[in-house]
C-alpha cells in the first residue's frame, strides 16, 4: 500500500488511516447477503465483470422511463430520462459480482462525500445521492446484464431464486458498529428486469393503460 500511495502522490502517513478504512469496509457484514467481503473466497466472486448490452431496436427514453418509474420507487422520484434515441451496444463493468448461499449479488463502490461524519450516510441521504446521480439507472442496467449472464450460465436459472440483490457501498460512511450505515441495498422487481430485457431486445409488448 505504501508504494501505491507514494506513486499516487500521497504521503505515507496515510497508510494507517487507509488500512483501518479498508479493514472496516472488508469486515462489515453486507445487509441482505449475510456475509462480509473478507469472507468471500476467490471462487465466489468476479471482479470488474465486463458486459455488453445490445440494443436491437431504437430505444426511446420515454419507454425506458415509463418502465423504471412503474417498478422502481427510486426512479419514480427522479426527473424524466432525457437522451437521444439510441441503438447499438452498451458496454460496462460491474465492480463486483459475488455468490453466497446460491444467490448472486452485484456490488458497486462509491466514494461520494455526503457529510463530515458517518452519521451523514443515512438511508435517506444515500437514496437522495442515488437519485441525483441516476445510480438507479446504473444498477438497473447492471441487473439486466447480470440477469442475462446468469440465464446463459445456469441451466435452471430463475430470477427470484438466484438473484440476491444490489449493494452500493458508500465507502466514506461504512461503519461496522452501525449496521447498514453507508450501505444502500435494493432488489429490483422481476417485472422490471424482464421488461428491460424485452425493451432492449425489441420485443416489449404493448402495455394497456
Amino acid at each position: 500500500m505504501r508504494e501505491q500511495l507514494l506513486s499516487g502522490g500521497y504521503d505515507e502517513s496515510w497508510v494507517p488511516v487507509l488500512t483501518g478504512w479498508l479493514e472496516t469496509v472488508l469486515q462489515t457484514p453486507l445487509p441482505g447477503a449475510g456475509i462480509a467481503l473478507c469472507e468471500l473466497s476467490a471462487r465466489q466472486k468476479q471482479v470488474e465483470l465486463e458486459f455488453y448490452l445490445p440494443i436491437e431496436r431504437m430505444l426511446e427514453p420515454q419507454a425506458l422511463d415509463a418502465l423504471i418509474r412503474r417498478y422502481d420507487p427510486l426512479s419514480a422520484g427522479c426527473p424524466p430520462l432525457d437522451f437521444r434515441q439510441v441503438r447499438g451496444m452498451l458496454k460496462g463493468f460491474i465492480d463486483l459480482v459475488f455468490r453466497h448461499d446460491g444467490r448472486y449479488y452485484l456490488l458497486d463502490y462509491k466514494s461520494n462525500w455526503l457529510g463530515e461524519s458517518g452519521d451523514a450516510y443515512t438511508q435517506q441521504a444515500m437514496a437522495q445521492a442515488m437519485q441525483s446521480h441516476r445510480y438507479d439507472l446504473q444498477y438497473q442496467l447492471y441487473c439486466l446484464a447480470l440477469h442475462r449472464y446468469l440465464r446463459h450460465r445456469i441451466a435452471d436459472y430463475d430470477y427470484d431464486r438466484h438473484f440476491g440483490g444490489v449493494i452500493y457501498l458508500f465507502l466514506r460512511g461504512v461503519d461496522r458498529r452501525e449496521p447498514g450505515q453507508g450501505i444502500f441495498t435494493t432488489r429490483p422487481e422481476r417485472a422490471l428486469v424482464e421488461g428491460m430485457d424485452n425493451l432492449f431486445a425489441g420485443t416489449m409488448p404493448e402495455v394497456a393503460e
